[in-house]
């Protein structure tokens, strides 16, 4: 990875962006000291077919979101307390 001071990005954007769109991580300086990293954006759906294609995901039958329970929720509810008590039926 190539490390740049944040003037040199301002100076080439477009080919600061050029590297990064093929495939290099760029990290920006400001007075030395790094401050952020410019990374390329990959396409996940080829990999998410890949793991559909060798069993290690099964896809959503329904793509659609899960609906809201209805009504308020239950404020007065403590979930420490809940999972407490299921970890000592465990035991």
């Amino acid at each position: 990875m190539d490390s740049i001071p944040v003037r040199e990005l301002n100076q080439h954007t477009s080919a600061v962006l050029a590297r990064v769109a093929g495939g290099e991580s760029v990290e920006i300086t400001v007075s030395g000291r790094p401050t952020a990293m410019l990374i390329p954006i990959h396409d996940n759906t080829a990999g998410l077919a890949d793991l559909i294609r060798r069993g290690r995901l099964i896809p959503a039958s329904d793509p659609t979101p899960m609906a809201t329970p209805p009504g308020e929720p239950d404020l007065s509810i403590d979930s420490t307390e809940i999972v407490s008590e299921l970890r000592e039926e465990r035991l």
